[in-house]
C-alpha cells in the first residue's frame, strides 16, 4: 500500500496535463482508488491496472458505500487521468461512456436548472469590473462567454496559444478538465475578446493573469467578484446560489454560467447552419449536438442536453 502510494505521488508530481486544481481532486480520487485496489486485488504497480478494478471500485461505491452516481463517475474520471500518465502501461481502460454503462451508472439526466448569463447581465458584471478597475476580470468575463472555456482554462490562457489562434482561427487548448485536448473555433466575438486583452497585459506568459500574481489566485479573484458582486447584477428571480438547484430554478451567476450561455449560442447557430445545408430538424439537432459536444469538450451528445436542454431549439429556424 505505501509502496503503491510512493508510485501515485512520483506520477502525479510529472503530470502537467490539467489544472493545479484537477490534478489535486484526481489525485485525491486516485489515493482513495489504490487503497481499494491493494487490499482487495494485491495491487502492486501502476502499471497493472485493469478494468475490471475500476469495475469493482465502482461497484463497491454504489453497493456498500450508497454513493450516488455522479459522484462515483467523477472519481472513475480521476482514476482515468492516472492511468494516462502511468508510463508504460499494460492494460488498456474501456472509454468512460463505455465503462460507466458497464459500472450501471447513469447518464446525466435532461431538465437541469438554468445557469445561463444573459447579455444584459454579463454587460452589467464587466461594467462594475472596470469601475473597480478591475479590466483583467472584465475581459476573463468576455472570454469565458466567447469562448465556453472552463474558469481553469481560460485563467491558464498563455499568450503564445492565443496569438497562434488569432493566425489560424482555431485555439488548441491542452490544459483542460481530464487533460482532454480539445478545439475551440475562434469566432468573431472571441477573436476581439482575445486582441482586447493581448493589448490590456503585454507582461508575463499568461493572457489575463496580472504580472505578480499566480493562475490560482487570479481564478480565486475571478470567483471571488462574481461572488460578491452578483446579487446587485443578477436578474430577479435567480436564486441566491448556483449549486444544488431543482430542475427549472435559475441559478445564481458563476463563471461556469458562461459555459451555458456559449453552449446555447453555439448550438443554436450550427442547427441553423445545417437546416441551410437541407438537414431535416431532428438530423440537424443531433449533428448540431455533436459538434457542440466536442468544442465543449465532452465528446458526449447526451452532455450538451445540461448546457442546452431539449426543447431550446423549438421554434429556431
Amino acid at each position: 500500500m505505501d509502496n503503491l502510494g510512493a508510485q501515485l505521488e512520483k506520477v502525479i508530481r510529472g503530470a502537467n496535463q490539467g489544472s493545479k486544481s484537477t490534478r489535486c481532486t484526481y489525485k485525491g480520487a486516485s489515493e482513495r482508488f489504490i487503497k481499494f485496489a491493494g487490499v482487495n486485488f494485491k495491487l502492486k504497480k501502476l502499471q497493472n491496472m485493469q478494468e475490471k478494478h475500476l469495475q469493482a471500485y465502482a461497484k463497491y461505491m454504489k453497493e456498500t458505500r450508497g454513493c450516488a452516481d455522479k459522484y462515483i463517475k467523477k472519481e472513475l474520471s480521476g482514476i482515468r487521468y492516472l492511468h494516462r500518465q502511468v508510463p508504460q502501461a499494460r492494460f488498456e481502460l474501456l472509454d468512460s461512456r463505455e465503462s460507466n454503462k458497464k459500472c450501471g451508472l447513469g447518464s446525466t439526466p435532461d431538465g437541469r436548472a438554468d445557469r445561463a448569463w444573459t447579455e444584459r447581465e454579463l454587460a452589467a458584471m464587466k461594467g462594475r469590473a472596470m469601475l473597480e478597475n478591475k479590466p483583467n476580470i472584465a475581459n476573463a468575463l468576455e472570454i469565458g462567454r466567447a469562448t465556453g472555456m472552463r474558469i481553469d482554462e481560460f485563467s491558464s490562457l498563455r499568450r503564445a496559444a492565443v496569438e497562434a489562434a488569432l493566425r489560424t482561427g482555431v485555439l488548441n487548448l491542452t490544459n483542460t478538465k481530464g487533460g482532454r485536448a480539445r478545439e475551440v473555433p475562434v469566432s468573431n466575438r472571441a477573436g476581439d475578446a482575445f486582441r482586447t486583452a493581448l493589448k490590456l497585459n503585454t507582461r508575463g506568459s499568461y493572457l489575463l493573469v496580472p504580472a505578480g500574481m499566480r493562475v490560482d489566485q487570479f481564478k480565486d479573484k475571478v470567483e471571488e467578484f462574481i461572488e460578491k458582486t452578483r446579487e446587485g447584477v443578477q436578474d430577479p428571480g435567480r436564486n441566491r446560489t448556483g449549486f444544488n438547484l431543482k430542475p427549472g430554478e435559475k441559478g445564481a451567476l458563476t463563471p461556469h454560467g458562461l459555459r451555458h450561455t456559449f453552449a446555447r449560442e453555439f448550438l443554436i447557430e450550427k442547427f441553423r447552419e445545417n437546416l441551410e445545408k437541407g438537414f431535416d430538424r431532428a438530423r440537424a439537432e443531433k449533428e448540431a449536438r455533436k459538434v457542440t459536444s466536442m468544442v465543449m469538450g465532452h465528446n458526449r451528445v447526451s452532455v450538451t442536453l445540461i448546457y442546452a436542454p431539449k426543447g431550446l431549439l423549438k421554434g429556431v429556424g
